[in-house]
């Protein structure tokens, strides 16, 4: 991506300049690139397997930047959705482990085109009819999204743009809690007979 340049959205509009996403802090250790020709289960089993791995490690799932038209963003979301739902289902509410994963959303784009950087004069001169108001530069964004999923709540001063996502809750229907009290006076009453 010579032609690129990668940056935050997240206070430019404030006037704070865009940083870069190469003098960013890197991703953790593992993460998964959801693509348009991917298959959702296996980046779904792929997920599930490492929390089941590495319970203490965060999770993050990105969308490629690509154009518009073409955006993985709606495809991560799905991902995410049904990686949570998953995990959800999969824990054992008898040992007390109900609470789902925690999600940190994170929107960012990529400039398509080229920024001269040796020729300042070009830049400079671009960015003086930008702020004059008598041409309007083509800006052409590509949005992508980036995911992080973890099953303990992430400190706060991680990543101060990212949206939060409180974990869902596995609450135990009445006639499983019915079901439980059955069983567990069955198993007294097995026990004082013998």
């Amino acid at each position: 991506m010579p032609d690129a340049l990668l940056m935050d959205t997240g206070d430019t509009a404030a006037g704070a300049p865009a940083v870069p996403l190469c003098e960013q802090s890197t991703a953790p250790a593992d993460t998964i690139r959801i693509t348009r020709q991917g298959k959702l289960r296996v980046w779904v089993k792929k997920a599930l397997d490492f929390f089941e791995a590495n319970p203490d490690k965060p999770l993050v799932l990105y969308s490629s930047p690509s154009d518009v038209s073409t955006s993985t963003i709606p495809r991560l979301l799905s991902v995410v959705e049904i990686i949570k739902r998953e995990y959800l289902k999969g824990l054992d509410i008898s040992s007390g482990d109900c609470q789902g994963l925690h999600q940190y959303n994170r929107l960012l784009a990529e400039q398509h085109g080229e920024v001269p950087v040796d020729g300042g004069n070009v830049r400079d001169n671009s960015l003086l009819d930008a702020l004059e108001g008598h041409s309007h530069p083509k800006q052409s964004l590509a949005p992508y999204m980036r995911v992080t999923l973890s099953v303990r709540e992430m400190s706060e001063d991680r990543d101060k743009k990212a949206t939060y996502q409180a974990p869902a809750v596995r609450r135990m229907s009445k006639s499983a809690k019915a079901r439980r009290r059955k069983k567990a006076k069955n198993l007294d009453g097995n026990i004082e007979a013998t």
